[in-house]
């Protein structure tokens, strides 16, 4: 008789272990990462003739971009560096500098070729800004003497001349459908008046041993930098995205194949593996929040943000109740949240910094009359209403008025059978009013994620054992009460997503921003899959590629100098919009669940495969 083998023992693993391990982390890796590419991503399939190279030199410019931000602690160290000159001192790698003026063009060129086959009113607001950063990037061009005011230099000439060359543009193509050669065309008129004013701006300094250059870039980003702040406060969105994806993409896994097997018959019981999965999430809730408030380690909670965490909470509940009301219809699942959320993030970033592109429209205009010679006292009045646009009682009325819409318009749309997309709106509205209340009421509100995170555990457990008690706590429900647990420590644990980012960058708060442009840059690219007269699919192309480019540079911009307010601080608003929409996402995520779980028919609480 043979010794026995490790094989022969019963503790050794089953030969099908090792598959079904890999096959798991397939899963997990395609339902979290490829999936949503695969559904996000731009797409070259019916594209109009020419605009596969224009997408290609996008998506370069954006990698571009990226790869300065990743390689910006090498290059400074390894790149001279020339330091600017002013009341505002910056360090750049001065090889650098054309690269990210070629961006800021580039970005302006898909603008504008986009805006030439747009509705009226964008091309015509698209074009005045175009038009605005010419004639602006051309009054850099002081002169020999660098008197400026109203000499006549070729800067100033040219960018007159590109400005009258993208009006007979416009006006001679707004009718007719899209050309290859457009693209081409708008950038070589752009570029060459950049050209000009930026050459001539830096040859002027050259002979007193001054270098300009990164003062121009600090100016030039700073006075467009304002225009990425949407695309910041979106971006602020995509790790709570990503965070809810990966949790019902975990459950999912394990949950979907036992589902089956219970439908042929060969499972008539709650299978075991839930039920320890459920009580593994539920003890690291439970022991966190312990260790959180005996030790101070871990999330830390604060005693004072419960009362209004909780009031947050059932006020969401509430209006999640009423939506169902007006809708007659209480079956929203948490697909049906994510799917709507592509439709909303960008357009609410966009309202809630609607006073920052006529900012940047004054700016840029005030700047313009001045190298023409214009009085003092007349530009002086421009910046007064340039400060009053961006102040605290603007902000504070804007961000006030778009809760209030908010909340009207997802009404509007549970009465009209919508689903997901009331509950999300009614949950961005809330938090939109939350963020102007200590302003209103001039006293401070006490709320954190951590003590939210608190309160969805805690309703969840207590649903359970409800649910319990009632014998309805099915496998589905396990499934979904899950989620909902994973769900409240992506309200605590969120931007622990973004860490890597930090370590390999050097900065924390650059990874938040980046990690959002490039996961919504590959995920949130569905908008331009199809096309409409208004605006046809290849507008939606470039326009998407601008903001994407563009956003992305002003980051760049701020890496290189290692001064994210360089420019304009874009990390602040990705934490503004991660607070407002991340954490509104994440509570419509948990109300979606916890409405499904305790549906009255069984089938409500059958979790979809995650669309995120």
């Amino acid at each position: 008789m043979s010794p026995p083998t490790v094989t022969d023992s019963p503790w050794a693993p089953r030969p099908r272990t090792m598959p079904r391990l890999l096959a798991g982390a397939r899963t997990l890796w395609r339902g979290i990462i490829v999936d949503p590419i695969r559904r996000g991503r731009l797409r070259d399939t019916g594209s109009p003739a020419g605009l596969g190279p224009i997408v290609v030199v996008g998506v370069v410019a954006f990698c571009l971009a990226v790869a300065l931000i990743l390689g910006a602690p090498l290059v400074r160290e390894f790149s001279p560096l020339t330091v600017s000159v002013g009341s505002i001192v910056l360090s750049l790698p001065r090889l650098l500098l054309p690269t990210i003026f070629w961006l800021v063009i580039l970005s302006l060129a898909l603008m504008q070729t986009a805006a030439l086959h747009t509705r009226r009113r964008t091309t015509v607001v698209l074009t005045i800004m175009t038009s605005l950063v010419l004639l602006f990037i051309g009054s850099l061009d002081l002169g020999a003497d660098g008197a400026g005011g109203v000499s006549i230099t070729p800067g100033k000439v040219i960018s007159m001349l590109a400005v009258a060359a993208v009006i007979v543009l416009v006006v001679l193509r707004r009718r007719a459908a899209f050309a290859w050669w457009e693209f081409p065309l708008v950038l070589a008129i752009t570029g060459l008046s950049a050209v000009v004013s930026l050459g001539r701006s830096a040859s002027q300094s050259a002979p007193f041993g001054l270098d300009f250059g990164p003062t121009t870039a600090s100016l030039v980003m700073s006075s467009l930098g304002q225009l990425a702040v949407p695309a910041a406060l979106a971006a602020g969105v995509a790790v709570a995205e990503f965070a809810i994806g990966a949790a019902t993409t975990t459950v999912a896994a394990v949950h979907r194949p036992l589902a089956r097997a219970r439908a042929r018959g060969l499972m008539r019981s709650v299978p075991l593996v839930l039920i320890v999965m459920f009580l593994l999430v539920a003890g690291w809730r439970i022991a966190e929040v312990v260790l959180a408030v005996t030790t101070g380690t871990g999330a830390v909670i604060e005693q004072r943000d419960l009362p209004l965490s909780i009031g947050i909470v059932l006020a969401i509940a509430a209006l999640w109740w009423a939506i169902a009301r007006a809708r007659r219809d209480a079956t929203t699942r948490i697909d049906d949240v994510m799917a709507r959320l592509d439709d909303v993030g960008l357009p609410v970033a966009a309202a809630l910094s609607i006073t920052l592109a006529p900012v940047v429209v004054l700016l840029l205009a005030a700047q313009v009359v001045t190298a023409w010679g214009a009085e003092g006292a007349a530009v002086g009045f421009v910046f007064v209403i340039a400060d009053a646009l961006r102040g605290t009682v603007a902000l504070t009325i804007v961000r006030g008025s778009v809760g209030v819409a908010l909340i009207v318009a997802a009404f509007v749309a549970a009465r009209r059978g919508s689903r997901g997309l009331p509950e999300l709106l009614a949950a961005i509205g809330l938090f939109a009013l939350l963020s102007v209340l200590p302003a209103v009421l001039a006293t401070p509100l006490s709320w954190s994620s951590e003590a939210l995170a608190v309160v969805i555990a805690a309703g969840t457990l207590a649903l359970a054992i409800v649910l319990a008690v009632r014998r309805q706590l099915d496998a589905r429900r396990i499934a979904l009460l899950t989620v909902a647990l994973l769900l409240s420590a992506a309200a605590a644990w969120r931007d622990v997503l973004a860490d890597p980012l930090s370590a390999l960058i050097g900065a924390s708060g650059i990874a938040l921003v980046l990690f959002g442009f490039v996961w919504g840059f590959v995920t949130d690219a569905d908008v331009t899959h199809e096309g409409s007269a208004a605006y046809p699919r290849a507008s939606r192309v470039m326009l998407f590629l601008a903001n994407a480019v563009f956003g992305v540079t002003v980051l760049a911009f701020g890496t290189l100098a290692r001064d994210l307010g360089a420019a304009i601080d874009l990390d602040a608003f990705a934490q503004f919009g991660d607070e407002l929409l991340g954490t509104a996402l994440i509570l419509a995520a948990v109300m979606a669940v916890w409405a499904t779980a305790t549906a009255r028919d069984s089938a409500d609480s059958r979790p979809e495969p995650p669309t995120v």
